[in-house]
């Protein structure tokens, strides 16, 4: 089956509009197509989704990235943070986007690299969205990198889009991309025109867009209260000056120690994801193909795959050690430190059958 999808510009009958489940945005997918899209929230920052599978399973498109953090110029830090940011200093993308790609790709079977260039119309698209958006002052870069790695006998080839938004104290960091058995270039024009077509409800932009505002004051109430107390400290305790200077140096020091044992514990917890992630995916190149790509679309959606004592096969949210499918309605309970269901209260086990963790 010949999988060349072109542009809802030019083939608008070969698309079909979707929405996620709670109606936050809109976005053109290819009809026919297996289509998901969907919210998910990281920290205070909604990641709008979506990923469209060929019917042959030889493509997959996705937009978004829900492992990607709103990243805050450590600088800026003096007061706190938003919740779910990261302090990191502002990465264009020829840096940013081999990193992400070698951290959430790397370790699939025969991974290749290809090339990292410029993309001047991903460029042209984020510099458009952010001057609509009313922001005064923007850097934005955006790139493109290629590689390929194994998929059971089959080589799959992948094209990552990119860019990196800064707006002043925290900056943003957005991945698309595509992995095709046939020619990922083919796909382009049309990756990027499903791009142009996500749409964010107007009310929920609204609702966005005052939630920011009352934010900024309420931080800047606080950043008003804290100037204030402090120039109180300075009137009141003016003849002791020498001795806070001696309780900063001292802070400073203990501080720098902090973030020595700190830096090293994370070391220690990226040698250890290291060392699973190579674990892991040694067995991933034992497994079928099928089970290789299932993989795959798990780890950008972030799900398990279950099967049943019919051998009947769900998708269900990462992140727990056992699960419970309920036989009546199909809903699903999930339990982490291999935990039961036994001591749940208002929970009849015998309601449920336990299904096993197939990938």
């Amino acid at each position: 089956m010949n999988e060349r999808l072109s542009p809802p510009s030019v083939a608008p009958q070969m698309w079909e509009t979707l929405s996620d489940t709670e109606q936050v945005f809109t976005v053109a997918m290819p009809r026919g197509w297996r289509n998901r899209a969907w919210v998910q929230s990281n920290g205070s920052i909604p990641h709008q989704l979506a990923t469209a599978e060929s019917p042959t399973g030889g493509t997959t498109l996705f937009l978004g990235d829900p492992t990607i953090p709103m990243f805050i110029e450590p600088a800026a830090t003096t007061f706190g943070s938003p919740p779910g940011a990261v302090a990191r200093p502002y990465t264009s993308i020829e840096h940013f986007l081999p990193a992400h790609a070698q951290y959430r790709f790397g370790g699939l079977p025969g991974f290749r690299w290809g090339a990292m260039v410029p993309s001047p119309e991903l460029f042209q698209r984020v510099s458009q969205l952010v001057q609509r958006s009313g922001a005064a002052q923007a850097w934005v870069t955006a790139g493109r990198i290629t590689f390929s790695f194994d998929e059971g006998p089959r080589r799959v080839q992948a094209v990552l889009f990119g860019s990196c938004t800064s707006l002043g104290q925290v900056w943003m960091a957005e991945v698309h991309g595509i992995t095709t058995v046939g020619d990922p270039e083919s796909f382009v024009p049309a990756l990027l025109e499903m791009l142009d077509s996500r749409r964010t409800n107007p009310a929920i932009l609204q609702r966005q867009l005052q939630e920011r505002a009352l934010s900024a004051a309420q931080h800047q109430a606080t950043m008003s209260m804290l100037e204030q107390g402090a120039a109180n400290l300075r009137a009141n305790h003016q003849q002791n000056m020498a001795t806070l200077q001696g309780m900063a140096a001292s802070h400073q020091a203990r501080m720098a120690s902090l973030h020595e044992s700190h830096e090293a514990h994370n070391a220690a917890w990226r040698n250890q994801q290291a060392a699973q992630d190579a674990a892991h995916h040694a067995r991933m190149h034992t497994s079928t193909s099928d089970d290789t790509h299932r993989r795959f679309l798990n780890t950008i959606t972030e799900e398990r795959t279950v099967i049943d004592g019919a051998g009947n096969t769900y998708q269900v949210a990462d992140g727990y050690d056992r699960y419970f499918r309920r036989r009546s309605d199909g809903a699903w309970l999930g339990t982490r430190d291999q935990r039961g269901l036994n001591d749940i209260p208002g929970v009849n086990p015998d309601d449920y059958e336990e299904v096993k963790i197939k990938l």
